[in-house]
């Protein structure tokens, strides 16, 4: 039987570095976990806010992409240590140093547990082609997002309603009740590639995006009765 993971009391800010902080922590006691670390821009950071200054400045030069892939490799693995298998894990960075830091992940967490990199696109940019640059402007950041290794992790979809002018448009049929619905295609995108099964289903053979029973299951309900596609 597995460990139960340990439970952390939620009630404490640790402040400090995180290296420091996370080796207090016990394994597999973290659900969901976003770092916004140095990007290795070669820049200092200061922020002139009294008695705060010390503690909201950050130097972020590195002798090299390999001393800030070392800076941040310990910090990582004890990240992926404490993560529990049905976690998240969010690394967020730029153009600096993101290709290096996606290959640490990747080793760290595995390749595997990789799921998406978000593009974080800025409403505005600039070249600096009046500086002198020679390059395309710099628009997005990126974001890692890798989970803890197991095959049912974590995963709250986020939906928006429909707007008014598509339901208008879209769901034209109204049922005795007065709900709206529409017509779909019942077909499986992608086809055998996406996984559909494929199957006869009222003398139509073809991928489908439900299984056979829940396809036989509406059918007797009568929620599909038209085959044709």
């Amino acid at each position: 039987m597995p460990r139960p993971s340990a439970l952390v009391d939620t009630r404490i800010v640790y402040c400090g570095d995180c290296l420091d902080q996370l080796k207090h922590l016990p394994d597999g006691c973290i659900d969901l976990c976003y770092i916004d670390p140095p990007f290795n821009s070669n820049r200092n950071y200061e922020v002139f806010w009294g008695e705060t200054k010390e503690k909201r400045s950050f130097e972020d030069r590195h002798a090299s992409t390999q001393a800030y892939i070392e800076y941040m490799r310990p910090r990582c693995v004890e990240i992926a240590r404490v993560l529990k298998k049905s976690g998240s894990f969010y690394y967020h960075c730029d153009w600096h140093a993101s290709h290096y830091v996606k290959v640490m992940l990747d080793v760290i967490f595995g390749e595997n547990n990789f799921q998406n990199e978000i593009v974080w696109k800025r409403s505005t940019s600039h070249t600096d082609a009046k500086q002198g640059s020679k390059h395309y402007g710099r628009l997005h950041d990126s974001l890692f997002f890798y989970t803890g290794g197991g095959k049912n992790y974590t995963w709250n979809q986020q939906y928006t309603p429909l707007s008014d002018s598509y339901i208008k448009s879209h769901y034209t049929n109204m049922d005795p009740d007065g709900r709206l619905y529409m017509w779909d295609n019942l077909t499986g995108p992608g086809g055998a590639a996406k996984g559909n099964a494929y199957f006869e289903v009222l003398g139509v053979k073809g991928y489908w995006r439900y299984t056979k029973g829940k396809m036989e299951a509406m059918i007797e309900s009568g929620l599909w009765s038209d085959p044709q596609i």
